[in-house]
């Protein structure tokens, strides 16, 4: 009995991720974005940027789990406050979010809500070399969001991203600045279609 029930377990879960539904799609959105830095000696304004790139999502139909995961390229602006210098930095985001689908019959085909969680590994190949200031090569963050599929193809969805390594570090000669660093926070709004 042990055994024909371990079998049987054994069978469904090897034949969920056979069944899961795989869809590639196109992503581009706006972010909001500032650096938040770990001491005060400078600030950073709210700066709109953009990102755009390739979504591949896997879903495992009945359950409303799936993930969903990008490459995309994001194009961040911060205006640092001690000589309003605007510092402009590119990256590949890898976004690889957990997802949770609610399906409600007879509506999902038109209207399904959908939340989010996951980390975000991010690399940075360019930025316009601000004085006493360094972009990291790479960070971590981390996004946290919600949002909206309709007719199975396009999804609209806000999410709020927080760093958890350093994006930045300070490399001046000023003694109080001295190892300082700022982490990414930020909003993003995207528009995804699946195919």
């Amino acid at each position: 009995m042990k055994r024909t029930t371990l079998l049987a377990i054994a069978i469904v879960t090897m034949c969920l991720p056979m069944a899961a539904q795989v869809h590639l799609g196109l992503r581009g959105g706006v972010t909001l974005g500032e650096l938040h830095f770990d001491r005060e000696i400078i600030d950073s304004s709210n700066r709109m940027g953009y990102c755009g790139g390739l979504v591949l999502d896997v879903a495992i139909p009945v359950t409303g789990l799936g993930v969903d995961a990008s490459v995309m390229y994001a194009h961040r602006n911060n205006r640092l406050t001690d000589g309003q210098r605007l510092f402009k930095r590119h990256y590949i985001d890898i976004p690889l979010m957990a997802r949770y689908r609610l399906t409600v019959t007879g509506v999902e085909r038109y209207l399904a809500p959908l939340v989010f969680t996951g980390p975000t590994f991010s690399v940075l190949f360019d930025d316009n070399g601000q004085e006493n200031w360094k972009g990291r090569r790479t960070y971590l963050s981390w996004r946290v969001g919600g949002g909206v599929d309709l007719f199975h193809h396009l999804r609209l969805t806000a999410a709020y991203g927080f760093g958890i390594t350093k994006s930045m570090t300070y490399t001046g000669n000023d003694v109080k600045a001295d190892k300082a660093h700022g982490k990414d926070r930020y909003w993003m709004l995207n528009a995804a279609w699946l195919f």
